[in-house]
């Protein structure tokens, strides 16, 4: 999660920079991080399934899908989506860290946050996977 935190803060800087470049590098860096695409064995991927809810690996795995896109964004030297895409990604972080790690992070217990946040509800996200 800190390689993600500095990958994330690095492309922030990067977008308000229109450094396209580094956006597209730091995207791709963070959907490569994905740990369920790395090398583990299938028994490692099982046990990891099982050790964690349903519902993290859903929000992991849209989080790394919207590090795709915002890879792609960067690519484009599409200034707007990346900060979509980027607003998107902060949310899915919130909405993790609020749902299973309020014990790291207890600001945000007892947070209302929207709905949406975190999950695949609209079209513009299941589109994601079809880059």
């Amino acid at each position: 999660m800190t390689q993600i935190e500095a990958a994330m803060q690095a492309a922030y800087s990067a977008i308000v920079q229109g450094n396209h470049g580094a956006v597209a590098q730091k995207g791709q860096a963070i959907h490569d991080s994905f740990i369920l695409e790395q090398s583990l064995t299938e028994q490692d991927r099982r046990d990891l399934k099982a050790a964690v809810p349903q519902k993290f690996l859903q929000i992991d795995q849209r989080f790394h899908r919207l590090a795709a896109a915002l890879a792609q964004a960067g690519r484009q030297k599409n200034t707007r989506e990346q900060v979509d895409v980027f607003n998107r990604m902060t949310e899915s972080c919130v909405a993790c860290h609020s749902r299973y790690v309020t014990d790291r992070f207890d600001g945000l217990q007892d947070q209302s946050l929207p709905q949406g946040w975190g999950h695949d509800a609209d079209s513009e996200d299941r589109a994601l996977t079809h880059d």
